[in-house]
């Protein structure tokens, strides 16, 4: 008997040691899952939640580990939910998609993915797939009763959702309550069947840079929850009657609500309010609630046909709501109304809610569809009894059915705001003094009313000089994007051009190396090999509208009937002459298939794009933000000049029975490249995709994989002259500069991310000056520095003289300061200047002396020509790089500082053609 129990528990022990996968042996954090038998778990279609669960386990139970990767390409069915611990993350390649099976039949409030104590968990990521709710395949239960949400975690802290496609659902995205620390962006989000984001009594809770339709409720959620930043975010509605709610839903029924700030969003076409605030605990202490609503963009919101209770921003039951800077253009029923849910409805029961309403324009507004009349105004409130509107500063214009319904104002404005282009949804102000058009200030032949005229409470520091003292009204006041106050010369056309920018954005040491060579005998060819750094966006046919960013991998060929190809982009503009071109190599690194053959071959091609491209908004079909591709796919030229031809710059043909080796696979780009440093073409980068596009998907690392090691490459050998024993002269080109504005006339405010400094003086505003820093810790103690020009590229007045000439100086500042705190009275951290304005030391070594290191002049007559302006400051940077002096800097200030204002981009300025630069020949 006992030799029977003992062969019984041996039999046991075999089957459950058997069960744990050969990966409990690995010491990598990862675990795989995969659909074909690749992984360490491997699912075949049907019931995956098994295996998933499995892996998910196995993480939340082992220390070592701390990822489940979901690898596609593979669509994953589950008829159960999947468990997720703590201190997990459950990620997935892009193709990699979790899909809910056909007529499911779970109990509402039963989500895909749920944690796996019922008392919370904490530490959690979700990130990078894909998730098919199938709403289709189980249309036989009601949308927004709970069923099918996504994510749903109770009592969980610390979670992170990002990078995900949610879509066709039932219910929320993440549904989360009692929670905290909640992380919510990058992700898009299509017609699931409640709420994007739906947070219920939690705290802490961030959402941002989220494209999301909305079907059957709101975008984005928060119930009783306090410390809330919704931005950046992109919301529409998905139009149809069962299309839903607002954009986004703040809602209160006890407790307090403090500290949520919504800001920077567009909000358009939604079929509710764009925001709906809604209190329901009726009379509550003032200091229980805030809402900071600002620079948002809301058009055309408020179509559903069937409510009342539409518009841009409708609320009630809320105290200290503050409604700043935000554009309403064609919203239904009014852009800030306080109603409830009807016009007749008397709302929650108490007094004193306020809503202040400042600096915003309101333009076009329309009655709603259902019971229209008293509709259409620019403001309304229903609930006079209860809520006060405070109005102060706005521009109302062409509001069908007039500006007020129950409220007034004493200090608003009523005239066309002069929008850029309201067509486009382009609400920057016209100025003839100058406008932001995107790329870069141009001057209209009129200037907005609006300009200056914002409250005069308000904040305008973040706008650029000239700002007249005073906030814009409007969506971009109090930005560096705000538009320029003051006139210009007689100039009745614009010069906005436009651009399409597929530079580089290296902010960094920009060598050109050119070795140049003083020769003592006669010379001979070598060749350099540099690198260019290249950006890479991923174009998929199967999410033709996605724009793929910052994926960790490329891809070409085709699969599952669907294509794959890819654009890339670099900056070549270090190389003038073609003819030194020797050899231009791309490199790319093999990702996937890891092991695995594929039924056929994959012929890389490489083609020139027929138009330049931006890569924050480039996809399958479309090449920048509202510009489509010709043909879906991408347009471009062969080597033969043929749009849409066959004949590639470069081809490589990968074998279908080739296995990858961890090494790059090199294409021979010389032709196209050269073409691009001749001048012959504008350099658009290169179109890569598969000759043939089926059976035989690949894919690369990308530029954001993370190593640099994996990364692509474009190698360019360059011919250059050399001697046998020359003297080496080198050229350099340092950028990246630390610049901050020292401004009189805000002297504790600090300045480090505009996008000019300036010097001189305004009168009755007060003087302007700067700090600069160069990084020359390359330099000290190794190079011979034999030249150094600073060079500042003009950008303000555009087209404007100046009553007095302005005479700018360079000197030493006395101390090292900090860029996080410099200011015009202090160099850091609670450590003020002995002098404001800053402290220097002139060429003589004399503290605050009035001979500089180095100086320029540019008459009071002088207008911008769009190009640098030079400082020699060769003698302050030897002084630097022998080590003589600490490198403090540069302290740039006018000579005298009146009536003779002028500003330079600074390296904030996000154009790296208009940078400071530093330029240095050293040996």
């Amino acid at each position: 008997m006992l030799k029977r129990e003992l062969g019984v528990l041996l039999l046991v022990g075999f089957f459950v040691l058997s069960s744990i996968p050969a990966v409990s042996c690995r010491t990598a954090p990862t675990i795989y899952v995969a659909g074909d038998g690749s992984g360490d778990f491997n699912c075949d279609g049907t019931d995956d939640h098994v295996q998933i669960n499995q892996a998910l386990k196995l993480v939340a139970e082992n220390s070592a580990y701390t990822t489940v990767r979901l690898k596609g390409p593979f669509t994953y069915v589950i008829d159960a939910p999947l468990l997720i611990g703590s201190n997990t993350i459950l990620e997935g390649d892009s193709d990699a998609v979790i899909k809910l099976v056909d007529h499911a039949g779970w109990d509402t409030m039963v989500p895909l993915i749920k944690q796996m104590s019922s008392s919370g968990n904490t530490n959690i990521t979700i990130r990078g797939f894909e998730v098919d709710v199938n709403h289709d395949g189980n249309s036989e239960l009601a949308k927004g009763k709970g069923y099918y949400n996504v994510i749903y975690f109770l009592y969980t802290s610390d979670v992170k959702v990002y990078d995900m496609y949610m879509h066709d659902g039932h219910g929320d995205g993440l549904r989360i309550k009692y929670g905290s620390n909640i992380q919510f962006y990058n992700n898009t989000v299509y017609k699931l069947g409640h709420d994007g984001l739906f947070a219920i009594e939690c705290s802490n809770v961030e959402a941002w840079n989220n494209t999301i339709t909305c079907r059957t409720n709101s975008a984005l959620r928060v119930w009783n929850t306090n410390n809330v930043k919704f931005h950046d975010n992109f919301i529409d509605s998905f139009y149809h009657w069962s299309a839903g709610g607002p954009g986004i839903q703040v809602e209160r029924s006890k407790g307090d609500m403090n500290n949520i700030e919504i800001y920077d969003n567009v909000i358009t076409n939604t079929y509710g309010p764009g925001i709906w605030l809604i209190g329901t605990a009726g009379a509550y202490d003032p200091s229980l609630s805030s809402v900071y609503i600002h620079h948002n963009i809301f058009y055309g919101s408020g179509t559903n046909p069937s409510i009342e209770w539409v518009g841009g921003v409708l609320g009630s039951g809320f105290h200290n709501v503050l409604i700043e800077n935000n554009v309403f253009d064609g919203v239904h029923n009014a852009a800030v109304v306080d109603m409830y849910s009807t016009d007749s409805n008397a709302g929650p029961s108490g007094t004193g809610f306020t809503t202040t309403v400042r600096n915003n324009i309101i333009v076009n507004t329309v009655p709603r569809t259902k019971n229209a009349a008293g509709t259409g105004y620019g403001v309304i409130n229903r609930l006079t009894s209860s809520h006060t509107i405070v109005l102060e500063n706005n521009c109302l214009y062409n509001n069908t059915a007039g500006n007020y319904k129950n409220v007034n104002s004493a200090t608003d404005i009523y005239v066309n705001p002069l929008f850029a282009d309201s067509s486009l949804h382009d609400y920057h102000l016209k100025s003839l003094a100058g406008r932001w058009n995107g790329n870069t200030w141009v001057k209209d032949s009129t200037s907005s009313q609006c300009i200056d005229a914002g409250s005069s409470s308000s904040d305008y520091s973040n706008e650029p000089e000239d700002n007249g003292n005073k906030i814009n009204i409007g969506r971009y006041g109090n930005t560096i994007y705000a538009s320029l106050s003051g006139i210009a010369s007689d100039d009745t056309g614009s010069d906005d051009t436009g651009s399409d920018d597929t530079g580089s954005d290296d902010t960094g040491s920009d060598d050109t190396s050119s070795d140049d060579t003083t020769p003592d005998e006669p010379v001979s060819d070598e060749t350099i090999v540099s690198e260019v750094e290249v950006y890479d966006n991923r174009l998929r046919e199967a999410s033709p509208s996605t724009v793929y960013q910052s994926s960790s991998f490329i891809d070409t060929g085709g699969m599952n009937n669907v294509r794959y190809r890819d654009v890339m982009g670099f900056d070549l503009r270090e190389y003038t002459d073609a003819s030194q071109i020797g050899a231009a190599t791309l490199s790319l690194y093999w990702y996937y298939p890891s092991g695995t053959t594929r039924p056929e071959d994959t012929v890389i091609e490489v083609y020139r794009p027929a138009s330049s491209w931006n890569s924050n908004y480039v996809s399958w079909t479309k090449r920048d933000s509202g510009v489509a591709w010709k043909n879906a796919g991408g347009d471009w030229y062969d080597k033969n000049g043929v749009l849409q031809g066959s004949t590639p710059y470069a081809t490589i043909t990968l074998k279908g029975s080739t296995l990858p080796d961890n090494n790059y696979y090199e294409l021979d780009v010389t032709d196209l490249v050269k073409e691009y440093v001749s001048g012959k073409y504008e350099n658009t980068g290169f179109l890569i995709k598969a000759k043939t596009e089926s059976n035989n998907y690949i894919a690369f690392y990308s530029c954001d994989c993370g190593n640099e090691n994996q990364e692509p490459k474009l190698s360019i050998t360059k011919k250059v002259a050399s001697v046998a024993v020359p003297i080496a002269t080198v050229n350099t080109t340092i950028t990246g500069a630390k610049d901050n504005r020292l401004r009189e006339a805000s002297p504790s405010t600090v300045y480090q991310s505009s996008s000019f400094i300036d010097v001189g003086g305004i009168s009755g505003v007060g003087r302007y000056r700067d700090a600069m820093w160069f990084d020359l810790r390359e330099y000290t103690g190794s190079a011979d520095v034999s030249n150094a020009i600073l060079s500042l590229y003009w950008y303000y007045p555009s087209g404007t003289t100046r009553p007095e000439d302005t005479v700018i100086e360079v000197y030493r500042p006395a101390s090292s300061w900090n860029s996080n705190y410099v200011s015009w009275t202090k160099r850091d951290s609670g450590v003020a200047w002995k002098n404001a304005g800053g402290d220097w030391y002139d060429k003589n070594g004399v503290l605050q002396g009035s001979t500089p290191y180095a100086t320029i002049t540019l008459k009071g007559s002088t207008l911008p020509d769009n190009r640098y302006y030079e400082l020699d400051v060769t003698d302050l940077v030897k002084e630097y790089t022998s080590g003589e002096y600490e490198n403090t800097g540069f302290l740039i200030k006018a000579r005298s500082e009146n009536n003779n204002y002028i500003a330079f981009y600074s390296s904030g300025c996000g154009n790296e053609n208009q940078v400071p630069k530093l330029q240095l020949v050293y040996s």
